[in-house]
């Protein structure tokens, strides 16, 4: 199978080429001069249009198995294939959780009959617990183990638990604690691999709820009950711990100017401390509370446009580098619930890439810095670099057409999604993905679906040379 992508403008580590492109059997074979004459079965014009490496949503909740009413595999890869992701890292914290290898290589040939894109696979970490099975986790193609850091656990089905006061403490697998938590990072370190966390410090949160004195019943509230320092303190944790054991320490879903301090004072001290943030800390505030309601409620919070502009500076000057979706479906009723009672968590693998390219069509980055952040930086960080992640030769034929004259509103009622209920409903985007390449098919154009399910499993690689990998 030969692919030509004709009269584009590649986004590559070089820059912005204007060239074509030969994909032979999935493969990225040749960056050809434009108007190059090539025998191909399939010819696509992109002229007037950017082309990107595929994009790699590095945390994804598919909700499958287990809570399979709020999302599954299918839909969650098929909407982002739409959005012009081309691989997923699936998060652990499904019902069994990827707490060990046989669940691991489980799920991965459970995913395996349902990809759209082609995936990775996070490991769970829940201290002593599970410290035997983190090497066989890596030695399996883990991208990386979490941590929910300071989060009990249900103890039959290993779900999170986020407000332990609903639950008997009989119920409940208490959080491991920092002891346990340091010897964590030696093993994960001892492994080379990447230990991530979700960074709100618990006692924080607890003595943030007290101090409010009634239950959260506002926006207000809900950023007074889960403050920035929360944040700021356990990556401040991580970082010594880091420091001290060599682990490579990767902060989740940043939403904070505070815990970008936080990661910029370790960096600068040579700690292997690094970040991702998300769309909805990138494009949102809590301003738009009013207009976007509560379905807003992720954790952490929303901020405010200081932290939102400080986030932007993370990513341009290469602070955070990574972004993810945190895709984490709930039902549409349990989204419509009031503060006190909804669970945190939003639809958005599927607007991923759209809410991120209108942002950088807004001015917020460049093509080229972009790239870097969804593409070939997470595809270094995550050990599937050169294989993902960058438009060069003997690379993965992923890719996505993106038309800066594009215009979309977001509406739930077109979403893939199984609970299709997004922060980002009733916005205009400029421009977007208009086709989708998954190891040199194309499998989407103008938002529909034409090729066949063809996801595959990827391992990850944590022996990269220090060269071809972006260090925390």
């Amino acid at each position: 199978m030969r692919l030509h992508i004709a009269n584009g403008r590649l986004v590559t580590p070089a820059g912005i080429l204007d060239s074509d492109l030969l994909c032979t059997d999935g493969i990225i074979s040749a960056i050809l001069d434009r108007g190059a004459e090539v025998e191909a079965d399939e010819r696509y014009d992109a002229a007037g249009k950017l082309v990107f490496p595929g994009f790699i949503d590095p945390h994804v909740h598919s909700r499958d198995p287990g809570m399979s009413h709020k999302e599954d595999f299918d839909h969650s890869t098929h909407g982002a294939l739409v959005g012009g992701v081309t691989t997923v890292l699936e998060m652990p914290n499904a019902i069994p959780p990827v707490d060990s290898v046989e669940v691991f290589e489980e799920r991965r040939r459970q995913h395996e009959q349902s990809a759209w894109t082609d995936f990775g696979l996070w490991g769970l970490a829940l201290g002593d617990a599970n410290i035997d099975q983190i090497g066989p986790m890596f030695d399996a193609g883990a991208v990386a183990v979490k941590l929910f850091w300071g989060y009990a656990l249900h103890r039959e089905t290993r779900s999170l638990v986020y407000n332990i006061g609903d639950e008997k403490p009989e119920n409940l697998l208490m959080p491991p604690p920092n002891g346990q938590v340091l010897q964590l990072f030696a093993e994960v370190a001892a492994r080379g691999g990447v230990l991530a966390a979700h960074c709100e410090d618990k006692d924080v949160l607890a003595s943030s709820q007290e101090a409010l004195g009634h239950p959260i019943e506002t926006y207000a509230d809900l950023l007074a009950a889960r403050p920035a320092v929360a944040e700021a303190t356990t990556i401040s944790i991580a970082a010594q711990f880091a420091k001290e054991t060599g682990c490579r320490f990767h902060v989740v879903h940043l939403a904070s100017e505070q815990g970008l301090d936080a990661v910029r004072s370790a960096k600068r001290n040579g700690i292997s401390v690094s970040a991702e943030t998300c769309p909805q800390y990138l494009t949102l505030t809590d301003a738009e509370y009013p207009r976007v309601g509560p379905v807003m409620k992720v954790y952490p919070p929303v901020r405010e446009q200081k932290d939102q502009d400080a986030l932007w500076e993370g990513v341009n000057e290469g602070l955070i580098s990574s972004l993810g979706s945190d895709h984490a479906p709930h039902t549409v009723e349990e989204k419509a619930r009031g503060f006190e009672t909804q669970p945190a968590g939003a639809v958005g693998c599927e607007t991923f890439g759209p809410v991120l390219l209108d942002a950088m069509f807004r001015g917020r980055t460049t093509p080229e810095r972009l790239a870097e952040v969804v593409a070939t930086d997470t595809a270094k960080f995550y050990g599937l670099y050169p294989r993902k992640g960058v438009i060069r030769p003997g690379s993965d034929a992923d890719l996505v057409v993106v038309d800066p004259e594009l215009r979309r509103t977001v509406r739930n009622e077109e979403l893939v999604a199984k609970q299709p209920v997004s922060p980002w409903n009733g916005f205009a985007l400029h421009g977007g993905p208009v086709a989708t390449v998954l190891r040199g098919e194309i499998v989407v154009r103008d938002g529909e679906i034409v090729g066949e399910r063809r996801g595959r499993f990827v391992r990850a690689d944590h022996t990269a040379a220090a060269g071809d990998r972006v260090s925390a």
